[in-house]
C-alpha cells in the first residue's frame, strides 16, 4: 500500500511524462503514460483527454483498478480513457513492468504501417530499445478499449519494451515512468534516422554485441545519471527541458 507521499510523488512522476510526450514532439493532445501504484491491483493515467499534453498535471490523473473501474478521480476531470485496458492487460501480464506509454508517434507509427522494421542505428545506449524488432498489433485500428483486445496487445508484446498498434500508434513498456517515456523519445529517433539513411542508401544498424548491456539493464531497477561526481536522477536533462518549455522546439535532441 503506498503512502499519500509516494502516490503524489508518483502522480508527479506520471504528469512529467505526460508533459514530455509534448516536448519530445511525441504528441500534441492524444496519448497518455500511466503507472502501477503497488501493491494495489491500481494503476494512475491521466483522464480522458480534458488538456493538451503539455499542460497535464497531477490534478488532471485518476486512479483506475485493472478492471477499469474508477477508485479516484477530480472533479474536473472524471472522464476514463478509451485505452484505460490497453494498460490494465500489460500490467496483469507483465509484474515487472511498472509503465507504460501510449502514443501516436509519427516515425515509429509509419515503419508499422509499412511492415518494416525501424533499426538501431545511432548511440548505443539508446538504439538499444530498437534491437529486437518490435511486433506488431493488427487487431482492429480504434482504441484498445477492452480487456480482450488488451490482452492480445500483451501477449503480443511478450518480453519486448515496444509493440505497434497497426494503424493506430505505438505501446511501450518499462520498470519505470521515465524509462517507459523515454524509450519511447528513443525509439522514435532510432525510427526517423532509419527512414531517412534508406532514402540514400541501406541503413546499417548497429550490432547487437555494443547494445548488450544496454539491453541487459533494460528491466533492472534505474540508475542514478552520474557525471562529474554529480547524480542528476533518472529524468536526467529532461526535467530541464519541462522547465524550459521554450527549448521545447529542439524536441530535446541532443540533450
Amino acid at each position: 500500500m503506498m503512502d499519500d507521499a509516494q502516490l503524489q510523488a508518483l502522480r508527479e512522476q506520471v504528469a512529467l511524462a505526460n508533459r514530455l510526450l509534448h516536448h519530445y514532439g511525441l504528441g500534441a493532445y492524444q496519448g497518455h503514460v500511466s503507472a502501477r501504484a503497488p501493491g494495489d491491483g491500481l494503476f494512475l493515467i491521466r483522464a480522458a483527454p480534458a488538456v493538451s499534453l503539455e499542460r497535464v498535471e497531477p490534478g488532471h490523473l485518476m486512479l483506475l483498478d485493472f478492471d477499469g473501474n474508477v477508485v479516484e478521480a477530480g472533479d474536473g476531470y472524471p472522464g476514463r480513457v478509451g485505452s484505460w485496458a490497453l494498460h490494465a492487460e500489460i500490467y496483469k501480464a507483465r509484474p515487472e513492468v511498472n509503465a507504460v506509454t501510449h502514443t501516436h508517434q509519427k516515425w515509429c507509427t509509419v515503419f508499422g504501417l509499412a511492415g518494416r522494421d525501424a533499426l538501431p542505428v545511432i548511440h548505443p545506449p539508446t538504439a538499444s530499445v530498437a534491437a529486437d524488432a518490435w511486433p506488431v498489433y493488427t487487431g482492429p485500428a480504434d482504441a484498445v478499449d477492452s480487456p480482450e483486445k488488451g490482452a492480445a496487445v500483451a501477449a503480443l508484446l511478450g518480453g519486448n519494451a515496444a509493440c505497434h498498434l497497426r494503424g493506430h500508434g505505438m505501446v511501450f513498456a518499462g520498470t519505470t515512468v521515465s524509462k517507459s517515456m523515454l524509450a519511447a523519445a528513443d525509439a522514435e529517433e532510432q525510427a526517423e534516422l532509419t527512414w531517412r539513411a534508406m532514402l540514400l542508401g541501406a541503413p546499417e544498424a548497429i550490432e547487437r554485441r555494443y547494445m548488450e548491456s544496454d539491453i541487459a539493464k533494460r528491466w533492472e531497477a534505474p540508475q542514478a545519471d552520474v557525471r562529474d561526481g554529480v547524480a542528476r536522477g533518472e529524468w536526467g536533462n529532461q526535467e530541464w527541458l519541462d522547465a524550459n518549455r521554450d527549448a521545447s522546439y529542439v524536441r530535446g535532441v541532443g540533450l
